[in-house]
């Protein structure tokens, strides 16, 4: 079970962003010359999330709101709520009957994450950049139970009969990114990652493009 972004759809994110960048100097005031509000609980915390796609012969799609709070430094501490849907048509194959048979699963998690930006070690375009490491918990249910002999295959080989089991997937994401200002409270954020414990049961495959909106409070 795989859910990527297209490569038409990442170019596109890449676009906006790299539009966006070209113009940050001209769109948004320079947070040195407005006075600061001074720093508080609230002003450490901002909520956001992302939202994933695919189309096509396999359909996916991922929502995913998350709270953050900044805590020593430019240290952030993140929690991630996590829904994926998921279906594709032929992703089974019945060898009894020759046919193959659609999957359809309703995907629930969430992760938490550090994430440290660079922006008070390095000024200018590279104080955006972030490292960023998180773990992930997904659970769903699979509409087959796995036997050896079983008359039902996955495209890794592995063998099924009917029946109903929960898979749980553990994963680990190293990577980093980069942050857009929007305004003085809004950011986007492009991310590059990597799972160090993918199996065939992971919704992802590795490099992970993440595009996320964080908003201040």
């Amino acid at each position: 079970m795989k859910i990527t972004f297209s490569k038409p759809a990442l170019l596109f994110l890449l676009y906006i962003l790299y539009s966006t960048t070209c113009h940050a100097q001209d769109s948004i005031p320079s947070l040195s010359s407005k006075p600061q509000r001074p720093d508080n609980f609230w002003r450490r915390v901002s909520v956001g999330g992302n939202l994933g796609f695919q189309v096509g012969s396999v359909t996916g799609i991922t929502i995913s709101p998350e709270l953050r709070m900044r805590t020593v430094d430019q240290l952030n501490v993140g929690l991630r709520f996590i829904y994926q849907y998921y279906y594709t048509k032929n992703y089974f194959f019945d060898l009894n009957t020759q046919t193959d048979l659609p999957y359809e699963s309703n995907v629930y998690g969430g992760g938490i994450y550090l994430r440290y930006y660079l922006s008070s070690l390095i000024s200018g375009f590279l104080g955006n950049l972030f490292a960023h490491v998180e773990y992930e918990y997904l659970s769903f249910t699979q509409p087959y139970v796995m036997v050896s002999g079983g008359n039902i295959i996955d495209p890794y080989r592995n063998t099924y009969v009917r029946g109903r089991s929960i898979i749980e997937v553990n994963s680990i994401f190293v990577g980093g990114g980069y942050r857009q200002p929007i305004s003085n409270r809004v950011s986007m954020d492009l991310m590059l990652l990597f799972n160090l414990n993918e199996t065939n049961n992971t919704p992802y495959s590795n490099p992970i493009f993440r595009l996320g909106v964080g908003v201040g409070l």
